[in-house]
């Protein structure tokens, strides 16, 4: 990983808002600018040096891991008021919005003399994948349709939603994943209709509809993928849903090879496919998200983003319908833009 070039483009942001010290505490933004996994504490970022402080349960890690870095780092203890102490130091240090709470910011206030809020702008650059960051998504993507191709022959009247997460949990590590990247929904009959269903012990039916939401974790990144399966006969009600949802990839898909990069109206695209099949009051999120050290990140594709797709975005496209008390069905595929576009594979 390029980590030099993403903090140099982190002290051109400094220098243009006349920033001298970046302080985060997102894991995801710590992991894609130093290669710490899932450690947590406060990176700082100067003009001058990057400083990692961090507590008693990660230090050792984080110091063992700085030595084999192909950047310099410093890694210091959290105690007492050492990170504060550190903040005073400078003339205009900076904390991002959505990562500080109310409370958080008195208590900050309260000990650091000048203390900024800004917009995170790491999400935005992280957003365009490095080559080495897209190989690594690719391989989780091979894996969760491994595991995938697998889970469906298993799919049965008699097995339980909690039988196929389990077998996804296990497979997902068989095939080389390092975990999941998300515990795994599993919905089958009714529990279709709740698009972020948590599995139980529901035994397959005939004629259910099972929807599969899954990804897979490969070197701190990530995919995600769903299915909609069917057992035994399948209702018109249902074959209606399913080709709605399958035509509104195709549109998105050509519509993105066109040309377009909205994100708002490649959203506003699957709306006007299930409006044609009077489904959209039955659509209730966006049609698709970035994907990578976060399974939900930039670029965000629904009805109010303000975004463009970019080249090297990772993104899933996922229109659902979910129809209270019947079921629900939701296809979700990967997608990576340069030219030619296709899903990713």
């Amino acid at each position: 990983m390029n980590f030099e070039e993403r903090i140099k483009k982190i002290k051109t942001f400094l220098d243009k808002k006349n920033i001298d010290c970046l302080i985060t505490k997102n894991r995801s933004h710590i992991f894609y600018l130093t290669g710490l996994h899932n450690a947590e504490g406060y990176l700082c970022i100067s003009h001058k040096d990057i400083t990692f402080f961090t507590g008693g349960i990660y230090y050792q890690y984080a110091v063992d891991k700085q030595k084999k870095s192909s950047i310099f780092f410093s890694v210091e203890k959290l105690e007492k008021n050492s990170l504060y102490k550190f903040l005073n130091g400078f003339k205009k240090p900076a904390v991002f919005s959505g990562e500080i709470s109310l409370d958080g910011w008195r208590k900050l206030s309260r000990k650091v003399r000048r203390l900024y809020v800004i917009d995170d702008f790491i999400g935005k650059l992280r957003s365009i994948k490095e080559p080495q960051e897209i190989e690594n998504i690719k391989k989780a993507l091979s894996i969760a349709q491994e595991v995938l191709k697998n889970i469906k022959k298993l799919i049965k009247p008699g097995i339980s939603e909690l039988d196929i997460s389990a077998e996804i949990l296990y497979q997902t590590r068989k095939y080389g994943g390092d975990r999941e990247a998300f515990q795994p929904i599993v919905a089958s009959g009714v529990n279709s209709s709740y698009p972020h269903h948590f599995p139980t012990k529901r035994k397959f039916r005939d004629n259910d509809i099972v929807v599969i939401d899954m990804g897979v974790s490969v070197d701190g990144y990530n995919s995600d993928i769903t299915e909609t399966f069917t057992i035994g006969k399948v209702v018109e009600e249902k074959l209606k849903v399913i080709k709605a949802i399958k035509e509104a990839h195709i549109e998105i898909q050509n519509m993105i090879e066109n040309g377009e990069r909205s994100c708002k109206k490649i959203h506003q695209c699957a709306v006007e496919v299930l409006k044609r099949y009077d489904l959209y009051k039955f659509f209730t999120h966006g049609t698709g998200h970035g994907v990578g050290i976060d399974v939900h990140e930039f670029p965000v594709i629904n009805s109010t983003s303000r975004e463009n797709l970019q080249e090297g975005n990772v993104f899933t496209i996922e229109p659902g319908i979910y129809l209270p008390e019947k079921f629900g069905a939701r296809i979700e595929k990967m997608y990576l833009l340069p030219h030619p576009f296709s899903p990713l594979s």
